[in-house]
């Protein structure tokens, strides 16, 4: 969910940074709402998503606290709840943007492009002239429009957009690719996402503009798997190496949420993908530059693409560490405690049997 959101809702909540509820104060809405803003902001989204929960209770008819729920759900992964919590705060407040601009996000990632369409076109009614509303919600009609046009297939696990009939060759084969990749990555990691996963392929052009990612980047996954297919038929390699690796991100999703840290997401998916884990290996052997996982939670898409392809070798180095000290299985269990609201260096030391701090001066000595 895009940041403005989280900072418009802590806007609701005077001192942020309020002590943590005593025993006290457990059925004060007021005192609740501040430790959610506050677990909000410190990205412990578990004990907000308790904290608005409790306050909701006592007072059912605040918008705020059923917004503030609604975000912390999202960022647990936890749609179906952040749902209806967004949905909830719209019917006591029609005009609560925060939880407008939630439920659209919920929508879209979900692939209910009209559905998000529509709420956003409602949120337009009571903001006229938000510009950033107006702006995802040009990005999302252009999409829809190309949606319109489009063709799909699908197999067991997976539906492919097109947008030709001439693209269907090179669906049908993204399509066998994948049922590949969800039986050869789900057995690495005895987790398999259960319901199916849209994929869109398009020009390279389609896709830069929609995405707005890099342009170094190869694929995106946000819900869905975006890809930028043209002559991908004639680089098959290339084609398992992308489709892989973003189905690894789908499987991230489900399992951790959206707190995992990229470089966790991006190290596994890189090190998962075929042949990633001795490409990054190369891509480190030709240089000396480490940085601090630390500066990896965020986005790499900040990064320049020669620091991309190191950041992006480092993190599945790490993540191969990782596997190596312990198992896949315990990077699995790290990431359902990430689900659960648990903090990272906390579980980090947990499951790894390393505490996080040593664990990044021992990646930067390697």
């Amino acid at each position: 969910m895009p940041r403005r959101c989280l900072l418009a809702l802590c806007l609701v909540f005077p001192l942020l940074f309020a002590p943590a509820v005593s025993a006290q104060s457990t059925r004060d809405p007021v005192a609740l709402a501040r430790a959610g803003a506050a677990a909000l902001d410190e990205k412990r989204f578990g004990d907000a998503l308790e904290s608005f929960t409790a306050a909701s209770a006592i007072a059912p008819r605040d918008p705020g606290l059923c917004a503030g729920a609604g975000i912390a759900a999202f960022m647990l992964g936890r749609d179906r709840d952040a749902e209806d919590w967004f949905e909830k705060a719209l019917k006591l407040e029609p005009r609560y943007r925060t939880a407008s601009e939630g439920l659209g996000q919920v929508h879209y990632r979900a692939g209910r492009l009209k559905e998000a369409i529509e709420v956003y076109e409602a949120a337009l009614k009571y903001a006229p002239g938000a510009s950033e509303i107006e702006a995802t919600l040009g990005e999302w009609k252009r999409e829809a429009s190309r949606q319109s046009r489009s063709y799909e297939t699908r197999g067991a696990h997976f539906a492919v957009r097109f947008e030709g009939p001439g693209d269907e060759l090179l669906a049908l084969r993204a399509v066998e690719r994948l049922e590949s990749e969800y039986w050869r990555i789900g057995q690495t990691l005895t987790a398999y996402p259960p319901n199916p996963i849209t994929v869109v392929l398009y020009t390279q052009q389609e896709f830069r503009d929609i995405t707005r990612m890099p342009s170094w980047t190869a694929a995106a996954y946000d819900g869905r798997i975006h890809v930028p297919m043209r002559g991908a038929l004639e680089q098959t390699e290339e084609l398992d190496r992308v489709l892989g690796h973003e189905f690894v991100h789908a499987v991230v999703a489900m399992l951790g949420g959206r707190n995992v840290p990229v470089w966790l997401n991006e190290g596994l998916a890189t090190a998962l993908e075929r042949g990633g884990a001795e490409e990054s290996e190369r891509v480190l052997a030709a240089t000396r530059a480490r940085p601090a996982l630390q500066l990896l939670h965020r986005s790499f898409a900040g990064l320049s693409a020669a620091d991309a392809r190191i950041a992006y070798a480092l993190s599945a180095h790490a993540v191969g560490r990782m596997m190596a000290l312990r198992s896949p299985a315990a990077v699995v269990t790290l990431l359902q405690d990430l689900a659960r609201g648990a903090a990272f260096a906390t579980s980090f030391h947990q499951n790894i049997g390393m505490p996080y701090d040593d664990f990044q001066a021992m990646i930067a000595r390697d």
